[in-house]
């Protein structure tokens, strides 16, 4: 079979709308991120359904960071040892059995709380390997230059996504039963399994030549290229940063709307819409804005709105001021990351992106629950608004420390 596959050849293409290869990534993406965010819906209900314990589903969703957290780099050596086509395929396919299994369990009413956790496990890996993988093959299947708009129009599905996800979600819950909704989410995750099956081979260059490197030697690769190279070094330590600044306030946000705020349940998912079309706004204009700046002042120039965010929800009397926040700070954030993403992208050997974003996912995402934590504990005894100064001051610095960055001064 593996003569017969069609072979990946990159050609000069005006628009990305028609490179077939680039538009399957698209779709399999697209795809696998609505049978997420159903996933992401449903489970917390069904396990509330089954136990009516807010710690026993807040663990399923520590669980899914400490995936992300200690799998992250044996991902990422998967992602560089194999052809990439297979690694999309092996994970929309675990994907496919995972929620074909809970559909029948929930189908024949044989659901217990040990099969989410086991299910849920398969679940989170299987999403780990299609997000590294997309990264890694992306270079594979469109131009260096067109990077940075294939990071943003990818961003453009996925925030698309966000917005209606939630949504279509609920209201398929609403005129279903959870069999029924779980079955909608196989038929997504069926979509996705074409998608990746149909792409052309992948194949990175030169693989032949690592079969007999051992995995310790391929995850310190991953590392001395992540650290050696000064561009990815100053953007890791930010993401590093940014990440656990805003997972400190991660699961205090909807406490202190409602709490605090008296926000009702309805303005909660109206602040969180709001938020997701800041983002939208953010990817779908920063092509136009590469063409105007450097995207290098761009990235560090994003970092103003989020003082403005978290100033505006330290002194927030109102959910309106919440939902004005969370659009600046996702709209900053969209940017910065489709063109970190490019950089990424363009700056690494591609034969050596899966084991990079694996080494960024496990030090990034083992920090998330510590914040999360962190934040929880301090939102119990102490004013839940300090947390939101900590991260002004935290923007703050990163974003005066960038500005004297070689990522700053150089990248175009």
């Amino acid at each position: 079979m593996g003569n017969r596959e069609r072979k990946l050849s990159i050609e000069p293409l005006h628009s990305l709308w028609k490179n077939r290869p680039f538009l399957l990534l698209l779709g399999s993406d697209a795809t696998s991120n609505l049978g997420l965010y159903m996933y992401i819906v449903m489970i917390p209900l069904l396990m509330y359904d089954l136990t009516e314990s807010a710690l026993l589903i807040s663990t399923m969703r520590l669980m899914e960071f400490l995936v992300s957290g200690l799998l992250g780099v044996a991902a990422g050596i998967l992602v560089d040892r194999i052809n990439r086509k297979k690694v999309l395929v092996t994970a929309a396919g675990l994907q496919w059995v995972t929620i074909a299994l809970l559909t029948l369990l929930l189908f024949f009413e044989n659901v217990q709380l040990w099969s989410l956790y086991f299910l849920g496990f398969f679940f989170a890996t299987s999403g780990l390997l299609h997000t590294n993988a997309t990264h890694a093959a992306l270079p594979q299947v469109v131009q260096k230059d067109q990077l940075t708009e294939g990071n943003a129009k990818l961003g453009i599905v996925s925030n698309v996504v966000r917005l209606i996800g939630p949504m279509f979600a609920g209201l398929t819950l609403a005129a279903l039963s959870f069999a029924g909704t779980m079955a909608v989410q196989l038929v997504f995750i069926t979509l996705t399994l074409l998608c990746t099956v149909l792409l052309p081979s992948l194949k990175i260059e030169g693989l032949e030549d690592r079969e007999k490197i051992t995995f310790w030697k391929d995850a310190k690769e991953g590392f001395h290229e992540l650290f050696n190279n000064s561009l990815l070094k100053v953007t890791t330590v930010v993401i590093f940063f940014q990440n656990f600044g805003f997972s400190l306030m991660m699961g205090v946000l909807v406490f202190f709307a409602v709490d605090q705020l008296q926000a009702t349940e309805a303005q909660v998912g109206l602040y969180i819409s709001i938020g997701a079309a800041g983002g939208l706004f953010g990817v779908l204009i920063v092509k136009k804005l590469a063409t105007l700046l450097p995207r290098g002042k761009i990235y560090t120039y994003t970092n103003m709105f989020d003082v403005v965010a978290f100033t505006i929800l330290a002194f927030a009397t109102s959910w309106w001021m919440i939902a004005i926040a969370m659009a600046l700070f996702n709209f900053s954030t969209s940017i910065s990351n489709v063109i970190y993403l490019a950089v990424r992208q363009e700056i690494t050997p591609n034969h050596m992106l899966g084991r990079v974003s694996g080494s960024i996912a496990t030090l990034v995402q083992m920090t998330l629950p510590l914040g999360i934590i962190a934040g929880g504990l301090w939102a119990e005894f102490l004013n839940i608004r300090f947390l939101f100064v900590i991260n002004i001051v935290l923007s703050a610095v990163i974003l005066i420390s960038l500005l004297r960055t070689t990522f700053h001064q150089t990248v175009k």
